[in-house]
């Protein structure tokens, strides 16, 4: 069991899939990192090239999305073809190319990044949400003429993407095609699929076995009339296996499909990630292993008239053409999602004591900001360096989540913020600084943000503080029915900025893995009306915020649980255990602004914060945060 995750093995693991054609066009040179974090550059001559492909297959319109065949939200650097064509790197966002349109469509997280990136080329920011502002599609139907075509890979849309993009334009009779990878024709020094190793996840972790697990789906697979069911989440087959990787930065992952059935399953995964050892032991479990791109053959060789399961917004649009068209489709969520979400005793106890061990690392972080040298220089990424650090000390610490958001000042009103050694400015004393950060433990996974001031606060800032701290004390308190969903909790924490006029852009909450991909699905927290409903065990994220462009943002996050907490005559309640630790700040906070059951929360909150790290802290650091959780 590694403590460390290995880093992705530089390897060239060339794709067979039967769609993919070898471009015989101008290549283009580029400096594009794995890390994805640094300038893409010739900007003109990737869209020259692309373009060139593109008259080629008498193609009008490309679509690039960021996306990857199993719908990750972070993508290894193989799958990263909008951030090499477009320069912008956030992980969020559309690019469509035509004769002589570029467009990027992303939404308000990144708005300022995206427009910093593509600055001095010929790409358009689309900012995807405001008002006038088509979707990519509402804008291909408008902009493209009839009987013309559009390309999309279909290894990165899901079957429902595709049906939605089809259904739309062939009300223009817009043709669409999703048998060309054109980009990774022209794609010089493309990363390749990382190999990395696979290894067994202990079930003193998991709390249960890959056995069990896969009792369970497949009695959810029988109640559904399926005899198979195809998994392509990257997550959901880590925590069905009970396998873990790294071939995606901070996500302890493998790449790899599954196909499920009633008597056999397979994983198909490159070999060499799979050692003798591993394999035998999954083979006693009743696991086969196969080859990655084997999974389309294996798709077509399904019975005839046997009930295959499939998660249509899961699934890409090339493996659903794949499957045997003589197969009854099943179209639902997959069971492994559901399952995975809800937490086990197992797990919800060790994640009690991860949140110990985090807390100890953030506040020793954030007394390091306080009390440094004032003449010794910190940057957002020396300081992002120092608390990882500050995690690798603890045990089981594996790596971050995911890349840590440091970010002083103006830097702050950008949500998804990531200094690059372009961007990186100096912490002074002074100003507000957000730090949103989180760690892979073997006993979970964390996520947490905080925000300072390292002078004298404003009363803007006080009262901006106070109002977010507000909300996030709503949804922490929450007493809802079962049945509850995640945007009937949202409008808690936007009820007090609403009354000042004020609002945020992104949810209030995701879900979180265990040791696993820190946005984990399918319950949220959000205006978005998602049709799930909260259950106890489901592990989220508490973090409503406030930003203001070119001065400052604040955001308060910790993770919570959720727990069967009161039956009544009108049936079962349910509540949220806080599960993260550590302070808020009380210099931020304009006291009028709070009620005494505020003021109590606080005030117990910081008890529990106290008392939990007190003893695992120096001396100068607990009397530090001692002083910080007095009572209000």
């Amino acid at each position: 069991m590694p403590k460390k995750i290995e880093k992705p093995v530089q390897t060239v693991y060339a794709r067979k899939h039967k769609n993919n054609r070898k471009g015989t066009y101008k290549i283009v040179r580029d400096a594009y990192k794995m890390d994805g974090r640094e300038h893409m550059v010739n900007t003109s001559e990737k869209l020259t090239a692309v373009r060139q492909i593109m008259a080629e297959h008498n193609i009008a319109a490309l679509v690039v999305p960021s996306a990857d065949p199993h719908q990750s939200e972070y993508v290894t650097g193989h799958w990263q073809a909008r951030a090499w064509l477009t320069g912008f790197t956030g992980s969020a966002g559309v690019a469509v190319v035509t004769e002589d349109r570029a467009i990027l469509w992303t939404d308000f997280r990144y708005w300022i990044q995206a427009l910093s990136q593509i600055r001095d080329t010929e790409f358009t920011l689309f900012k995807s949400g405001e008002p006038e502002i088509p979707e990519f599609h509402d804008w291909i139907f408008e902009n493209v003429s009839p009987r013309d075509v559009v390309a999309i890979d279909g290894q990165v849309i899901t079957g429902n993407q595709e049906k939605k993009y089809k259904n739309l334009w062939d009300r223009r009779q817009i043709s669409l095609r999703t048998d060309l990878d054109l980009i990774g024709s022209v794609w010089q020094n493309r990363p390749p699929l990382p190999v990395t190793k696979a290894w067994d996840f202990s079930t003193r972790f998991s709390g249960q076995s890959r056995v069990e697990k896969m009792a369970k789906i497949t009695e959810a697979m029988a109640a559904s009339d399926a005899r198979w069911y195809v998994m392509a989440g990257l997550e959901d087959i880590a925590w069905t296996c009970n396998l873990r990787g790294s071939d995606v930065p901070n996500n302890p992952v493998n790449i790899a499909f599954a196909l499920l059935g009633l008597e056999q399953t397979q994983l198909f995964i490159h070999p060499a990630k799979v050692d003798t050892d591993l394999a035998a032991v999954l083979a006693a479990d009743g696991i086969q292993i196969a080859d990655y791109h084997d999974m389309y053959t294996a798709l077509e060789k399904l019975p005839d008239q046997d009930g295959v399961l499939l998660d249509p917004d899961m699934v890409s649009a090339a493996l659903c053409a794949a499957i045997n068209p003589a197969c009854r489709i099943i179209e639902k969520p997959g069971p492994a999602t559901r399952f995975k979400a809800v937490k086990n005793d197992t797990q919800i106890h060790h994640l009690r004591d991860t949140a110990v061990k985090d807390g100890v690392a953030v506040t020793r972080f954030l007394h390091w900001l306080a009390t440094r040298n004032p003449h010794e220089p910190v940057c957002e990424t020396s300081a992002a360096q120092k608390l990882l650090e500050l995690r690798s000390r603890q045990t089981d610490f594996v790596d971050n989540s995911f890349a840590p958001i440091m970010a002083y000042e103006d830097h702050s009103a950008m949500c998804h913020y990531c200094a690059t050694s372009e961007t990186d400015v100096q912490i002074r004393n002074g100003g507000m600084f957000l730090t949103d950060s989180g760690g892979n433990y073997l006993t979970g996974t964390t996520d947490i943000t905080r925000t300072i001031c390292l002078g004298s606060p404003t009363p803007q800032q006080i009262q901006d503080y106070t109002l977010v701290l507000k909300g996030h004390i709503a949804v922490a308190t929450a007493f809802f029915p079962k049945g509850t969903k995640g945007f009937q909790i949202d409008t808690l924490a936007r009820q007090f900025l609403w009354q000042h006029g004020m609002n945020f852009g992104h949810g209030t909450g995701h879900g979180v893995g265990f040791f696993l991909c820190v946005h984990e699905g399918p319950a949220r927290i959000s205006p978005h009306p998602v049709d799930v409903a909260l259950e106890p065990g489901m592990l989220l994220t508490n973090e409503p915020g406030l930003y203001r462009e070119g001065e400052y943002g604040i955001r308060l996050e910790n993770m919570i649980l959720v727990t069967a907490e009161k039956q009544t005559p009108f049936g079962m309640f349910l509540a949220f255990e806080n599960m993260t630790l550590c302070h808020f700040e009380k210099e931020l906070m304009d006291t009028s602004l709070l009620t005494k059951a505020e003021i109590d929360w606080i005030n117990q909150y910081h008890h529990k914060v106290f008392d939990s790290l007190g003893p695992h802290l120096d001396t100068n650091v607990r009397s530090w945060l001692e002083a910080r959780t007095d009572p209000l």
